[in-house]
């Protein structure tokens, strides 16, 4: 799923007095940590200690890195019990609990149907699958195939399923982050991973931190839209992004969208074309707006009702930009 821009507001420089800001790359993107007050130790000695906060989780649940434990716990084709480290046990628990809750919407086996597509790390093709392609694939997927023995440090799946955790690795990422710089007695911070944010505290006016949800560019369906970005104002919480303005291909005249749908092994055909989540923790937000983006929109705000989640949906439907907002969104 593609992430979207959420972005820190500001209305002078990239920081400000009494604020300090580290930066570094992890997971093919750029990451950056504002921290307010004084500092504990040398900036320096904390952007390694944040580095090496997302180094370990990369470590842990990188779908590229051959070293990875979630390369390791793929390649294994016996259908049997593996050791699995802490990190990936614990974030594949969560996202089976969340496919459970969203009666498959979420499923972090639909690699094959992404791939078959043409939005995974294969060539893309800008062609539809033939039926006999999607069955094929289909059938390598489904969330109910893997299994989480937390007490024992122990997972298994069934041969040919492979597990992708990037809907929320970037944000457990984060939420390591935050774990660090609260062991280290900050108290005031901004994190963001690719527009996956976490917050604490206040900035350096004194302020609750505020992001801007990033708005629909114009497209050759419609005029520029009409909608306005939606600021946040974050307290001690996180709030993630997930959209489709960019990546889908036409083919005889129909739109599709990278937004695959495990349930059917077809992609999305509603007009969600964002959908942003706030949660305590930032893996949570991450995974939720992922599922939000492949659930009708009626079904995500059903969801989100019947779960207590705070999300904010832009549909594009007729010709027009929509905001719907969950009944909490705008609690403080």
């Amino acid at each position: 799923m593609a992430s979207l821009a959420l972005a820190a507001c500001a209305s002078g420089p990239a920081t400000a007095p009494g604020e300090t800001l580290i930066s570094g790359q992890t997971m093919g993107s750029a990451w950056t940590a504002k921290l307010v007050g004084p500092l504990p130790l040398p900036a320096e000695e904390l952007r390694a200690g944040v580095q090496a906060q997302f180094d370990a989780v990369n470590l842990a649940l990188s779908t590229y890195r051959p070293d990875s434990d979630l390369a390791r716990f793929n390649a294994d084709e016996s259908g049997g019990w593996v050791g699995v480290s802490a990190e990936l046990g614990e974030v594949l628990a969560y996202a089976l609990t969340l496919a459970d809750a969203s009666g498959g919407a979420y499923d972090v086996t639909v690699g094959p149907l992404v791939n078959l597509w043409g939005f995974g790390p294969d060539l893309a093709t800008n062609r539809v699958p033939d039926a006999a392609s999607i069955d094929a694939a289909r059938a390598r997927v489904g969330w109910r195939g893997v299994e989480v023995d937390l007490a024992n440090h122990r997972a298994r799946k069934r041969p040919g399923m492979r597990v992708d955790l990037s809907s929320l690795g970037k944000g457990r990422g984060v939420d390591r982050v935050a774990e660090y710089l609260d062991s280290r007695g900050i108290t005031h911070y901004l994190i963001d991973l690719s527009g996956k944010l976490r917050a604490r505290g206040r900035n350096a006016r004194g302020t609750a931190w505020r992001v801007a949800v990033e708005r629909p560019a114009a497209d050759v369906t419609s005029s520029a839209p009409d909608v306005e970005p939606a600021i946040v104002e974050l307290h001690d919480e996180s709030v993630a992004t997930a959209g489709d303005y960019r990546r889908f291909f036409e083919s005889g005249g129909k739109h599709y969208s990278h937004i695959i749908d495990p349930r059917t092994g077809y992609p999305v055909a509603h007009g969600t074309v964002s959908a942003t989540a706030i949660s305590a923790n930032c893996m949570q937000a991450d995974a939720l707006a992922t599922v939000m983006m492949v659930m009708p929109p009626a079904d995500a705000m059903a969801l989100a009702e019947r779960e207590g989640l705070r999300t904010l949906l832009i549909t594009h439907v007729d010709a027009k930009y929509h905001v719907d907002r969950s009944a909490g969104w705008d609690k403080n």
